[in-house]
């Protein structure tokens, strides 16, 4: 077997200036003027045993993927007037769509994205993307073609719909992106992406996920949602090495020096599945106002705070 340490996982990494052009020219791939297929108004729907997380009334909008995939996203417009301040949410890797109807309440426009069809208005779907039990499997397609990657696709499916947003006339021209887990780490990404548009007003990412894959690789004990990917890397040197230089091109690590704005980092003391040494790592990397939170006793999970904080940094930044 050949030898894996820190020098030899970083130097399979993409040099940052790979990074930026991969995303530039995924970007650039996005059409201009964007219109939903279809909408579906739940606005007044009613749910049951209400709560902050996963209710919420809104207007379901159908988009198509560059590859013809449909995918769905939830807007929730304030209906108070004069309300221009608007966010973006990201999914966890559940793939559930998770609404916050107090975000809503506090006078900001919040559009739910949820990439490649894995969940809409008749729940969960896009079941070519799952293994037999159920999770999502984006982290690993075509993990040996780069233009091709999961995660590519995924991140476009969420710039054709920030596309729409852009033109919805109640909007600020600077957005707040935000989620917990792989939706943190996927809201510092697509900030990045977003980054030399000058539209990315602040961000906050609850226990992010996607941060720092060589320190997780080397970690004695790894997390179940590193396996996951992990567990598909080839065993040979140069196939391994291929997947990798891959998977840096969703590493929040390396999307840290272009995070010039405000960005909100939650951590959990007993989070396994995310650990707080990774993402303090990512903390230490970012280059302007910054602050993370370490909960003490809390685990991997919806962290009940988050809302809260990322509200409060909202309405600092935006």
């Amino acid at each position: 077997m050949w030898k894996i340490d820190l020098e030899t996982l970083l130097s399979f990494y993409p040099s940052p200036e790979e990074v930026e052009a991969y995303w530039k020219e995924a970007l650039s791939e996005i059409p201009k003027s964007v219109k939903p297929e279809a909408e579906i108004d739940r606005t007044q729907q009613v749910y049951p045993n209400p709560c902050d997380y996963h209710i919420g009334g809104g207007i379901w909008l159908k988009f198509k993927g560059l590859d013809g995939k449909t995918f769905w996203c939830l807007w929730q417009k304030c209906p108070r007037p004069n309300v221009h301040k608007t966010l973006i949410h990201l999914p966890g890797y559940g793939t559930e769509v998770s609404v916050h109807p107090s975000l809503v309440h506090s006078g900001y426009h919040v559009l739910h994205i949820n990439p490649r069809g894995y969940c809409g208005p008749r729940g969960f779907g896009n079941k070519e993307g799952r293994e037999p039990n159920g999770m999502a499997k984006v982290i690993y397609t075509n993990l040996d073609e780069p233009k091709k990657y999961g995660y590519r696709l995924w991140f476009q499916d969420a710039l054709i719909a920030f596309r729409w947003l852009q033109s919805q006339p109640d909007v600020n021209g600077k957005f707040g992106f935000y989620g917990s887990s792989q939706g943190g780490g996927a809201a510092l990404i697509l900030s990045s992406i977003l980054a030399d548009e000058n539209v990315v007003g602040a961000v906050a990412a609850d226990v992010p996920f996607l941060t720092n894959f060589p320190r997780e690789f080397l970690r004695e004990k790894r997390s179940e949602a590193y396996e996951m990917v992990f567990s598909h890397l080839p065993k040979d040197r140069e196939g391994f090495r291929r997947c990798f230089h891959t998977l840096g091109f969703v590493d929040t690590m390396l999307h840290a020096p272009r995070m010039k704005y405000p960005v909100l980092l939650t951590a959990g003391e007993l989070d396994y599945v995310c650990p707080y040494d990774s993402i303090h790592s990512l903390y230490e990397q970012l280059p302007n106002t910054k602050a993370i939170i370490k909960l003490h006793g809390q685990p991997h999970a919806y962290t009940p705070n988050f809302l809260t904080l990322a509200k409060t940094w909202f309405n600092l930044y935006l």
